[in-house]
């Protein structure tokens, strides 16, 4: 495995899961095998790769069910269909966390109304869509702006959402509601990777 970076290893760890001869390497590194002495020691670069791998999967597999599941979506070797299940973790996790944070039209309501919920729960997935696209191993653009959110949802989840207030002077707008979703999602891919970064190697 190269150690160039958190997100390149869990893309590398999880692309060799599939190779047989690696399969009992990465058990044994799950299982906590050394593996900087087989590093050191091992001839076979196949089980070397092997326990390497098995050692990222298990710090991915470590951390809390949402962060696992950004993990694999964000930076695995993936389709989108076999997503499907961490997209949705991811979601309800982001969803989650916005419990409580005002809405626009909330007003001083308690709770937000519901066009105002559907309107958070549509953003979400379009941030988590973006946040994919703009890091590795794509570096897309993403979805910049509210068209290119609003065409996205309706192309790909079948949702409307009105974008013609995104932006307001002096109030809450949707544009905040954006900013605080990307803003968390940047905050978990911090806690996802600390623990795959322990892996890399320090220079002596």
């Amino acid at each position: 495995m190269r150690f160039d970076s958190a997100r390149s290893m869990v893309f590398q760890a999880y692309r060799v899961v599939g190779n047989s001869v690696m399969a009992g390497a990465i058990e044994q590194a799950q299982l906590g095998a050394d593996v900087q002495r087989s590093r050191r020691q091992g001839n076979d670069w196949a089980i070397v790769h092997g326990l390497e791998a098995g050692a990222v999967i298990s710090a991915v597999e470590s951390l809390p069910m949402h962060l696992q599941a950004m993990c694999r979506y964000c930076w695995g070797p993936f389709t989108r269909d076999e997503l499907a299940e961490d997209a949705e973790w991811l979601h309800v996790a982001l969803c989650r966390a916005m419990t409580g944070q005002r809405l626009p039209g909330q007003g001083d309501n308690q709770y937000p109304p519901t066009k105002a919920w559907h309107t958070l729960t549509a953003l979400a997935w379009a941030a988590i869509y973006h946040h994919g696209e703009v890091t590795y191993p794509y570096n897309r653009q993403g979805l910049v702006g509210p068209r290119a959110i609003k065409r996205w949802l309706e192309d790909e989840r079948g949702t409307t959402i009105d974008v013609r207030r995104w932006n307001a002077t002096a109030r809450l707008s949707w544009s905040d509601t954006w900013r605080q979703l990307t803003t968390i999602l940047d905050q978990w891919e911090a806690q996802a990777l600390a623990p795959v970064a322990e892996l890399i190697p320090r220079a002596a």
